[in-house]
């Protein structure tokens, strides 16, 4: 069982919208240094009772995320793996969206001493520091695979397989469409689920390229961020977090 500034400014009619799910990112986002602090928990507990549908959206692979988060059962739908595997949480069941992680590449991995290295179904991720040691292993194998960067991690990914596949899977799993889904993250790979959001919403402390894209951007970083978000969605009122955007006015 799976256990429990600045930015881009599109105008956006909030009144009367009815926004059905809200996506997080959990590093930076949800999380600062890997611990959700229990008001944003409670917080997401009220988006749920609400009647507003939770996907979680992370980078981490299964393991690590069981590792730091307890809750989530909140979450109708996990994507996990940087859109590679998405969880079912009422069935515990995983839908893997691209071929597992070629063993031989995990091995020549291993071989050149990259470390950390974190191994998933379909991912494997490190520092980014590592970067030239895994371009030259794929090269070397020839394996389908490519290397993102988020942050300073660096995820080996299948190609045309990221958070936007993940997300819009999960949304296909609830019945629900991109367009009542307000998207928030922090970092580079957020822009891809950012593309197809119906809002899209990065923390204070997320990178510029995400703020750029983002049709609101917050004025308190991670949780506390996201909790100012939710208390909007459950007032019904996102216009309230328009006002704020840096190029709202």
């Amino acid at each position: 069982m799976f256990p429990l500034s600045l930015g881009r400014y599109r105008p956006v009619t909030m009144e009367g919208m009815r926004h059905r799910v809200l996506a997080c990112d959990y590093d930076g986002t949800l999380a600062t240094d890997g611990v959700c602090a229990d008001a944003t928990v409670e917080a997401l507990q009220r988006v749920a009772e609400a009647g507003i549908r939770l996907i979680l959206v992370t980078g981490r692979t299964r393991d690590e995320l069981e590792s730091v988060f307890t809750h989530s059962r909140l979450f109708e739908a996990i994507v996990i793996e940087n859109g590679a595997v998405v969880i079912d949480v009422a069935s515990d069941s995983e839908r893997l969206l691209a071929p597992r992680l070629p063993a031989a590449l995990a091995d020549e991995l291993s071989r050149r001493g990259v470390d950390p290295l974190v191994i998933g179904r379909v991912l494997c991720s490190t520092s980014w520091s590592q970067e030239s040691k895994l371009s030259a292993a794929i090269a070397r194998l020839g394996v389908e695979r490519i290397v993102v960067r988020n942050r300073e991690s660096a995820m080996v990914m299948p190609a045309g397989v990221n958070k936007r596949t993940g997300f819009e899977a999960a949304l296909r799993m609830i019945g629900e469409l991109p367009s009542s889904a307000v998207a928030v993250g922090d970092g580079e790979n957020d822009v891809a689920m950012f593309a197809v959001a119906g809002v899209s919403v990065a923390v204070a402390n997320a990178v510029n390229i995400l703020k750029a894209r983002a049709d609101v951007v917050l004025d308190q970083p991670n949780g506390r961020g996201v909790r100012a978000l939710t208390a909007a969605l459950v007032a019904g009122d996102l216009g309230t977090l328009t006002a704020r955007s840096p190029l709202a006015g």
